[in-house]
Parts: structure tokens; sequence; C-alpha cells
């Protein structure tokens, strides 16, 4: 497999090169892979290692590390006057969606020989990545906004991490953890934002939907939208089934972002070929998108275009009041979570028919970040 910049013509061995591409100083991306063939489903493995066969990230004599991440529930419901599907990626060992990434991210580095690896996160990333560098017998080293909301925090470190709180807006976290890690031979820069491995982890949602939807793709896929791993990672999942012929047509995309970190949102209402980073200004409760530069930004607004999809953005009063009623439909998910559930009702019948399937992914447990308590209608 090759890690490779989709808007360059240079292809480097993800082995051999920076989580930049050297060329063009944008994130690399997994190409060349195998097609992806529905005989080879593995329908006796649990989680995501049901597609092994199309993730070929172990080398050879390398114990897989696994907790059986993967193969969410996806629910009917009733939102907003509207049917739709809940893909419950909250419904991970750590609690959220970032174990799909983390999980073939860490056995793609094992398998090149790391013993430490290292990340910045705003809690859940970095939890994530505690817990399978832990289950490895690598050892983390997690940078986190010294704001991050205190049961993140504690969930890193009960893994046996090390935390390091860095004080200022979350790219500082960033800063700190690419001085840490840079021209290390041990220790890895093990970044959900970054690393080519992690994006191919999150394709798996896609062909989690495509099987639980009995062979058929959603007309909208919504998800909370920070550096954007969830939305980019389940679209090419989705370009890989319609490239190995599995599938002939694709979802078109909802981004959702937080005000007033709206950067893609910005770039997309506007029409502007860049995204223009957001300043840190405030706290948000939505801490997981609460990102002023997404680092892929470039691969989301052509992904949200190509597909004739929607950029979003909602306050923090409405999300606030998603997470309560979630929450009051059995579904406790975090404030990151809840603002897709806001974004949807801001979507008119005229925009998305009724006759039409969406299935919105919910990415954190509610317990990461417990919400506050309002008074319901």
């Amino acid at each position: 497999m090759i890690a490779y910049s989709p808007f360059s013509k240079f292809r480097c061995k993800a082995e051999q090169s920076p989580l930049r591409c050297p060329m063009t100083g944008y994130p690399l991306e997994f190409t060349d892979m195998p097609l992806f063939d529905p005989a080879s489903i593995d329908q006796s493995a649990a989680g995501l290692w049901r597609y092994g066969a199309m993730l070929p990230v172990l080398r050879h004599g390398v114990r897989r590390v696994t907790l059986g991440e993967g193969w969410t529930p996806l629910i009917a419901d009733h939102w907003a006057g509207r049917d739709l599907y809940w893909k419950l990626d909250a419904l991970m060992p750590t609690g959220s969606y970032k174990d799909r990434g983390v999980s073939v991210m860490v056995n793609w580095l094992k398998g090149l020989g790391y013993e430490a690896l290292a990340d910045d996160s705003s809690g859940n990333a970095g939890a994530s990545l505690a817990c399978y560098a832990g289950r490895a017998g690598m050892r983390a080293c997690i940078f986190v906004p010294a704001s991050a909301p205190q049961p993140k925090k504690a969930q890193v470190e009960v893994y046996g991490a090390e935390l390091v709180e860095v004080p200022g807006a979350r790219s500082e976290a960033t800063r700190a953890v690419e001085v840490a890690t840079w021209n290390s031979r041990e220790m890895a820069y093990a970044s959900h934002a970054w690393h080519p491995a992690f994006l191919l982890g999150q394709m798996t949602v896609a062909w989690e939907i495509w099987e639980q939807l009995g062979g058929a793709v959603p007309d909208w896929l919504i998800a909370p939208t920070g550096h954007g791993g969830t939305l980019l990672g389940a679209w090419r999942g989705f370009q890989h089934l319609r490239v190995s012929g599995v599938i002939n047509k694709l979802p078109r995309l909802i981004a959702v972002q937080a005000e007033p970190y709206t950067p893609l949102y910005d770039a997309f209402v506007t029409g502007a070929e860049a995204v223009e980073p957001t300043p840190h200004v405030e706290r948000i409760s939505a801490d997981g998108i609460a990102i002023s530069y997404p680092v892929r930004w470039r691969s989301l607004l052509e992904a949200i275009r190509f597909s004739k999809g929607l950029a979003l953005a909602v306050a923090e009063s409405e999300v606030v009041q998603a997470q309560a009623e979630l929450a009051a439909q059995g579904v406790f998910v975090e404030p990151t979570s809840a603002t897709i559930a806001a974004a949807l009702k801001k979507v008119t019948k005229a925009v998305i028919p009724a006759n039409e399937t969406i299935v919105g992914i919910l990415t954190g447990h509610g317990l990461k970040n417990p919400p506050k308590i309002i008074d319901r209608p």
C-alpha cells in the first residue's frame, strides 16, 4: 500500500515520508488498495476487522491489536419531523468513533517497529490512542489543551499514558507534539488528523452502513466536522465501494460545524477556494470540533461540493438543546455529536425530501462530556 497526496503527482512510501507530503505539504492518503470484495468479508470476525482482507496494514508475523471495535448499531429513529438512522459510533471500547482509525493506525505503526506513540487531542483521540497503545504494549504520550473536559483527561491517564496539558488554544497542543516527535526514531506522531492509516480505518464506517442497510447507500450522510476524519473517511469508504463495482451511487454529504469554529462552513457558503483559519476565541461544549484550521480542508470541500452536499453551522444554545432532547429519546451523546441533531432541525423537506434516506454518525458518548441540565418543554 502506498501513501500519497491526492493533490500531487508525486507518491511517497509511507515508511519513508513525514505525515505531510514532502512535495506539497498536504496530508497523505492510501491508494493502490485491494478492491472491496464482498466475498472476502470475514463474517466470523468481530468489529471492523471483518474487512481485514481490505485492510492489509499488518506485517507478517505481527499479532493484530484489537478490542473488537466497530460494527456499531445502526438504529432507526424519528427526529425533527423525519425518519432517519443514527450510526452509534459512540459505542466503541473507549466511547468514541476514534477507535476505528486508531485501531488501524496502531496496527500499522506497531508493524513498523515503533515503541511509543504521541498525539494532540481535545480528549477522545488521546483516550483512544492511550487505550490501544496500552493494548499493543507501547508507550503513549498525549498532549491536550489544559481546558479539555476533565473526564476525557482522566480517561487518558487511566490507560497509563503520559498526559501533557498545554495552556492556550487547541492549536498549541498540536505545536507541542510536533516538536516532541520531530525526527524521533522511537516515538511516532500518531495523529488522528494527519496520519493516512487513521483515515483508512475511518473508511470502515461506510462499509458497515452499506452492509447494515442491506447493500444500499444512504441518500445523505451527516457528521460533525472538525478535522473531518469521520465525514471524509466515510466518503472515501463509499468511493472505494463504487470504484470496486459494489455500488453505483454515492451519498450527499452534510458537514456540521459549531460556532464560532466554522472555517469549512464559511468557505462553502461563500464559494471560497481556500479556508481561512478561525481565531480561537472561546471554549464551546462541542470541543471535539473546535478546530480553527482543518488539515484536510481541501479534500473535505472537494467532497462536499462533488456530492452536491451541504455545510451547516449551529450555535451553542442549539447544541445544548439537541443534546438534551436526544437524551430524552434514550440517545445519550456528547455535545459534538449533538451538533448534527441540531443541524437537521435547520434542513427543510424541500432540501431533503421525506422519502430520502439519512444516516447521521453519532461520534462520542455522553459520559465523555456530561450535559448542562436544562428545562425541557
